[in-house]
């Protein structure tokens, strides 16, 4: 896919979005998982366990020991306590305070939640429901029609409020990106002051909306001067938030003690639809030691398939089991030449479609935005439009749908739709249960992808926050990208960084990995020899790395603002001698 030159510069997929998102450890001795009771899960992977078994008595008892009267000030009489101890809820009556905790107080009709690990003090209402599974990059509330999330953001620019201007509310605020949208601004932005902190407040609805979705979203950001972090609070709801003020001001810092761990583990669900064929395909694909090289192709349908592609494949001694194509959402829900597709079929090679929500092809994003009416519902019909040509196609496709999305640069990215991920995986929930009544699911392995890490960088835009629920994914993959500009890091490097990094969510063994798209460059195209020698060691090093079962060359130049110099060299010439033998050397290592 084509998009501006500058972001694919040694980027390494999910694993960048997790750096800092994957800081959390316990350094406890893990208890024995035999002796019962709730468990939570590190960042690192480990299993803390809460070895007691409490009553909810015990678990809502006002315990004295626990108690801080700073905390407590302002607050009536404390009618029941809640503790939370590396995400889970116990009984204990003493704190650990190099764990993650959070201590909530019940009085009157509010909740006081002091989350030590992050350093604040919020006041709630008493029904908003905790959620501490992703603790180290978000928390959340639920309430009946409300939902609450709180980020911690480093302040990377030295003006916090032009980072806000860029990285958070670039198209939020911007009145073309609305009217195009259908967003409106309710009021001014707001700016008050709270304690040590200057509150930035935006209030917005979406209009049209026919699905039963939040429509009213409320952006808190807060910030000092002499503050390296600052908070950022999203409301969703379906009115505006009752009590808005009364939470904002409870507001306050205090000393952060302990370490932020995560409660989540992510775990394949079959789906139940698929068919046998589908179902054999993943499980050989899951189970392979091998890794098996596939390709992008431009004009795929013409040149692509007829001559680029045979002639690759006898000068490398290479046959290529997948070809991937591209299709936009577009105007009605995009189509492709499924005749073209039964033909790749026939040949014996399987296919991975790559759909976006863009009608733009990722040009501007400040335009229209398909997403924000698939989100609202409008766009039900044309989603079973493709959902009933994948069904009619009646062959496994590895389906990757919008990749790239905690990025700047696709129509679909958070940033670009209303600045919250939440939209994305709620649009991904949607589109999954359609094609399930559709009965095009049978048929197809959904691929979620994180693109060349988080940007905008911070804990709002990582691809945790990103991630469906598991019913409607089964395979994940990566994207790194060498540009050849800056060194030829290696391929095992990149991939076995991303590995680890993920390993603590999506168990190695479980989770089968692949790569979406990837490619090596030749700089400014005079380093031809160095790209060379790249392909032929990745190829070799895939043995090494046995998790990720295949990977995708995206064989198109990436190229300048002019459109005409090319900026990033990822196309595959075969006219090259010295390219085609990497290829073929390395093709025969990866198979002897």
């Amino acid at each position: 896919m084509k998009k501006k030159w500058g972001r694919r510069i040694l980027a390494v997929g999910t694993a960048v979005s997790l750096l800092m998102a994957l800081s959390g450890c316990v350094s406890e001795t893990q208890p024995n998982e035999n002796d019962g009771g709730e468990t939570g899960t590190s960042a690192t992977g480990g299993t803390y366990y809460d070895t007691a078994e409490y009553t909810e008595e015990q678990l809502t008892a006002v315990r004295e020991g626990l108690q801080n009267s700073n905390h407590m000030e302002g607050l009536g009489e404390v009618s029941k306590m809640e503790f939370y101890e590396n995400g889970v809820r116990t009984g204990a009556t003493e704190m650990n305070q190099q764990r993650d905790n959070k201590i909530l107080y019940y009085s009157g009709d509010i909740k006081r939640v002091v989350n030590y690990a992050d350093g604040y003090i919020i006041d709630i209402p008493q029904d908003w429901k905790p959620d501490y599974s992703l603790s180290p990059v978000k928390v959340q509330y639920t309430g009946e029609d409300v939902n609450l999330s709180i980020t911690v953001e480093e302040v990377f620019e030295a003006d916090v409020e032009y980072q806000l201007e860029q990285w958070v509310n670039r198209y939020l605020l911007n009145k073309g990106w609305q009217q195009k949208n259908k967003i409106s601004q309710l009021g001014a932005v707001e700016k008050r002051e709270i304690g040590e902190f200057t509150a930035q407040i935006i209030k917005m609805q979406m209009k049209g909306m026919e699905a039963d979705n939040y429509d009213y979203f409320t952006y808190v950001s807060l910030y000092s001067p002499v503050r390296t972090v600052y908070y950022r609070l999203v409301f969703k709801s379906y009115e505006p938030v009752e009590g808005l003020d009364d939470i904002v001001n409870s507001f306050q810092r205090i000393p952060a003690k302990g370490l932020a761990v995560y409660n989540k583990e992510y775990h394949v669900q079959i789906p139940e639809d698929w068919t046998e064929e589908t179902r054999e395909l993943y499980e050989r694909m899951r189970g392979s030691q091998e890794f098996e090289f596939g390709i992008f192709q431009g004009q795929l349908e013409a040149a692509g398939y007829n001559y680029i592609i045979p002639a690759f494949e006898k000068r490398t001694n290479y046959t290529l089991p997948i070809i991937a194509q591209y299709l936009h959402f577009g105007s009605n829900g995009g189509s492709l030449n499924w005749d073209f597709y039964e033909q790749i079929y026939e040949d014996g090679r399987m296919m991975q479609l790559s759909y976006q929500f863009t009608n733009n092809n990722n040009s501007d994003l400040y335009a229209y935005s398909p997403m924000l009416d698939i989100y609202r519902g409008l766009k039900d019909d044309e989603l079973r439009s493709i959902a009933r040509q994948i069904k009619e196609f009646g062959h496994p496709i590895f389906f990757r749908l919008n990749n790239e999305m905690n990025t700047d640069w696709t129509s679909y990215c958070g940033i670009a739709n209303m600045a919250d991920p939440y939209i994305f995986a709620n649009t991904w929930e949607r589109m999954y249960k359609i094609f399930q009544e559709e009965g095009a699911t049978p048929y197809m392995i959904w691929i979620i992808d994180a693109g060349s890490g988080s940007n905008p960088p911070g804990n709002w835009c990582s691809f945790l926050n990103y991630m469906p629920s598991t019913e409607c994914v089964q395979m994940i993959s990566l994207t790194a990208y060498n540009d050849g500009y800056n060194g030829f890091t290696s391929w095992k490097q990149l991939y076995s960084d991303a590995i680890k990094k993920l390993d603590p969510f999506f168990q190695d063994g479980e989770w089968p990995f692949c790569i979406g798209e990837f490619g090596c460059g030749k700089g400014d195209g005079s380093h031809e020899d160095e790209r060379n020698a790249w392909i032929e060691q990745m190829l070799k090093d895939t043995k090494e790395l046995p998790m990720i079962k295949y990977g995708v060359w995206f064989s198109a130049n990436d190229y300048k603002e002019d459109t005409i110099s090319i900026q990033n060299y990822y196309a595959l010439d075969i006219s090259e001698k010295n390219l085609m033998q990497a290829f073929r050397n390395g093709f025969a290592a990866m198979k002897s």
